[in-house]
């Protein structure tokens, strides 16, 4: 049995403004405001736009506290405000998702996929609940879509690599995991899905190697542990 590591939903995103070429927000966060400057949506009047921004600020802030139901209300009233922004939808989506919404979580992900194709983040964590929803092949064919908005996006890198793996395509797995690893050398899940699938292949030094980076990031993480501690993993020295 092969235990992976999920790893990356892509969370919620603090105000931030990027270009297009380089990708909506970083990995693990949540949007703050709306996404016209990014998306190309044509300018909103002062007010509305003004007053979507605080709802989302709050939604964020209340996110961060664990209310929920309060997070959801402010995000649902900023899409009343800002239908056509994208980041909204996006963060809809992560607050069903966590309520268990996951219909409704997809359908916003899948809204601000219709605004912004490109939308990395989104596509990941579509990805993510088809996969959970056994969904292999859609799921698959987000994280690529990720991967082609955003090529070092290490949080696709490591779920296409989930998906590869639950395909049965083994070494195409283990090359995503490399991926993912090589663009952010402290994703831990991702380091303990390549020792695994480097185990898988019987390449066991390596897989070692990886193992203990894992414990070196995270010192916590029982799999880990328990993997170096397997005898089987690297064979003894011959005898001389």
């Amino acid at each position: 049995m092969v235990i992976l590591a999920l790893g990356a939903v892509a969370l919620l995103i603090l105000r931030q403004v990027r270009p297009l070429a380089a990708g909506r927000a970083a990995p693990g966060q949540v949007v703050a405001t709306g996404g016209a400057a990014n998306s190309g949506s044509p300018a909103l009047p002062t007010e509305p736009k003004d007053q979507g921004a605080e709802l989302i600020t709050r939604g964020n802030d209340l996110l961060a506290k664990g209310d929920l139901a309060g997070a959801l209300a402010s995000y649902q009233a900023a899409r009343n405000l800002l239908p056509d922004d994208e980041d909204v939808h996006y963060n809809l989506g992560i607050v069903l998702s966590r309520l268990g919404q996951t219909n409704e979580a997809l359908a916003a992900y899948e809204t601000a996929l219709k605004i912004f194709p490109d939308y990395a983040e989104a596509h990941n964590n579509l990805g993510n609940l088809l996969l959970r929803a056994g969904k292999t092949d859609e799921a698959i064919t987000h994280f690529r879509a990720a991967l082609k908005a955003l090529p070092d996006y290490a949080a696709a890198h490591n779920s296409l690599g989930n998906a590869l793996r639950i395909a049965g395509q083994n070494a195409a797995a283990l090359e995503h995991f490399a991926k993912a690893v090589e663009a952010n050398p402290n994703y831990w899940e991702a380091r303990f899905n390549l020792a695994n699938m480097y185990r898988v292949a019987g390449r066991l030094e390596e897989a070692a190697r990886e193992y203990r980076e894992v414990v070196r990031i995270r010192p916590d993480f029982t799999p880990a542990q328990q993997a170096l501690a397997d005898p089987a993993l690297v064979p003894p020295p011959p005898l001389r």
